[in-house]
């Protein structure tokens, strides 16, 4: 299951960064497998660690693909047609 979603993240995920991030996050029965929304930075987590994180709301994919259109028109940047 996939999923997007807010989380707040200290030191576990050190490729995308602490504070307030919204991630991609692909889960299994041991791992959790995170990426940012670009796709770039990736990550894997154990399932204990990924319980342990504070999470906010799990966000639909239209509404990431529009915020995400929305800053890549601000940044005068070619706006993403898929996540």
């Amino acid at each position: 299951m996939e999923i997007i979603t807010e989380v707040i993240v200290t030191n576990e995920l050190p490729r995308i960064g602490s504070g307030y991030r919204y991630i991609r996050a692909r889960m299994g029965n041991k791992w959790v497998h995170v990426t940012d929304l670009d796709g770039e930075n990736r990550s894997k987590l154990s399932m204990k660690v990924w319980n342990g994180i504070k999470k906010g709301r799990i966000i639909g994919t239209d509404d990431a693909l529009k915020s995400l259109r929305k800053a890549d028109r601000m940044m005068n940047r070619r706006p993403r047609r898929k996540l």
